[in-house]
């Protein structure tokens, strides 16, 4: 893929919608090198440009799309850009619908940051649970640092809880 093959984001009112058909129509390039340093912008770019609402309709929408549109939101998610995302928990729960061994295998090596990055207190103590036993069941180990990531969020998570009980 180089800059002449990129499709860019449609301009239609539906920004999600535009969103989705950007990364489908470049989707045959998801493994090249300009993926990342060419479409991940362009993504990351067009997510900050939502409002408050359409990133809570996004975090809606999204679930429904290809598992192989999905991944391609994984690296753009684990960044640190979005006063209307949560980056870390969008890409923590890629992890937990994504369901392609190689895919999983690349969301698991960024998960403890991910982790480490969802805003306390928004999540139920299930979903961490979820993401643990995810991991032991795709990876066939009940120790390692993603799980001990996991494990510690948490605790930290537990005792936030009983600070308000």
């Amino acid at each position: 893929m180089n800059n002449k093959n990129m499709q860019t984001v449609p301009d239609i009112e539906d920004k999600i919608e535009a969103l989705y058909l950007f990364m489908e129509s470049n989707l045959s390039g998801r493994y090249a090198e300009d993926w990342t340093y060419m479409l991940d912008p362009e993504i990351v770019f067009h997510l900050n440009s939502l409002s408050k609402e359409e990133c809570e309709n996004l975090v809606l929408r999204i679930w429904d799309w290809d598992a192989d549109i999905l991944i391609c939101l994984a690296d753009p998610f684990i960044g640190d850009y979005y006063s209307h995302l949560d980056g870390g928990f969008l890409y923590c729960k890629l992890f937990l619908v994504i369901e392609n061994f190689g895919d999983l295998e690349y969301l698991y090596d960024n998960l403890p940051h991910a982790v480490s990055r969802i805003n306390a207190g928004t999540q139920p103590l299930s979903f961490y649970v979820d993401l643990e036993n995810k991991a032991i069941e795709t990876f066939k180990v009940k120790e390692s640092y993603g799980i001990d990531c996991i494990r510690e969020k948490f605790d930290r998570e537990r005792k936030l809880q009983q600070e308000k009980s």
